[in-house]
């Protein structure tokens, strides 16, 4: 025959009876918008708020006790803790929660946390608040961040601020082919010895035409790049300090059968042997094939 001791028996039953009550005063959702990064690309993660507490919750509030924060726990393939960039901030600042209200977070993971290294990251994502008796926790996610190959290199020099610069600053733009996880995807990376300034996703890689990059008199950056059979993309970068900024992207098919191509026959850079593509007709572009002004924020070295 077999005893059963009720005060265990009552104290599982408790727990039990508990849990529900502990979990849901807080719901998170934690997604990845890539699995794979380019190493200095700003890691765009997505952080879903829900609050099942019944009470307002204000996450900067001015005393311990209406004040929260967000922060994450992320570790390398080693099961080494990637260390915290110091005074950047907590991602919940501004976040106010009425009851049963959700808010979606867009968080540049890197702009916190140190993640240039090429490596496999676990995340997860963790909320406190003075009001609730115990951290919430999301469900892990992977993150892959890896280097791409150098396909050309150009060292430029920068126009002046304010036309009396004494030494002339200078900044290296590297074209490099990066392994997505469908496909390799040409990029364009600023930098110096000391710090990576800009990391841009140009487009898909395909065994064509070369990619053109040249720069102009005004240090204007020029690059033509094919990245379907019959679909050429032509951007113009310009600088601000040592961050490269989007001024120009189009897209270009051939005008008369022969691969479009970038030219300074007439004195200044234009595209010869092409058309400008129609949007819907001529290409679709994807969502993820949209820069944003993220794209373009100088991420910290560490």
């Amino acid at each position: 025959m077999t005893h059963r001791n009720p005060t265990l028996l009552f104290a599982v039953l408790a727990l039990a009876m508990m849990a529900p009550r502990l979990s849901a005063q807080i719901a998170l959702q934690f997604e990845t918008e890539k699995p794979r990064y380019l190493c200095y690309e700003p890691v765009h993660v997505h952080l879903t708020v829900s609050n099942l507490s019944g009470n307002t919750l204000i996450f900067d509030g001015d005393t311990p006790s209406t004040r929260g924060s967000i922060s994450f726990k992320i570790e390398c393939s080693s099961g080494r803790h990637c260390k915290a960039i110091a005074s950047l901030g907590n991602p919940a600042n501004g976040l106010r929660l009425a009851p049963g209200e959700s808010k979606s977070l867009d968080i540049i993971l890197n702009q916190f946390y140190n993640l240039q290294s090429e490596d496999v990251y676990n995340v997860t994502a963790l909320l406190n608040h003075g009001r609730l008796p115990r951290t919430h926790i999301s469900q892990p996610i992977q993150i892959a961040v890896q280097d791409g190959l150098p396909i050309l290199t150009k060292n430029i020099g920068l126009p002046s601020e304010n036309g009396e610069d004494m030494v002339i600053k200078s900044v290296q733009l590297n074209l490099l082919r990066f392994a997505d996880i469908d496909e390799d995807i040409d990029a364009l990376r600023v930098e110096d010895t000391e710090n990576v300034y800009s990391t841009f996703r140009l487009g898909s890689f395909i065994d064509g035409e070369k990619p053109q990059v040249e720069v102009d008199g005004n240090s204007l950056v020029h690059i033509l790049l094919q990245i379907r059979p019959r679909l050429f993309v032509y951007f113009v970068f310009g600088f601000r300090n040592r961050n490269l900024q989007l001024m120009q992207k189009r897209f270009y098919t051939s005008s008369d059968g022969a691969p479009p191509t970038l030219s300074k026959s007439t004195g200044y850079f234009r595209i010869e042997h092409g058309r400008v593509a129609r949007e819907g007709v001529d290409y679709i572009e994807r969502r993820e094939d949209i820069q944003t002004d993220d794209s373009r924020r100088n991420i910290p070295e560490n």
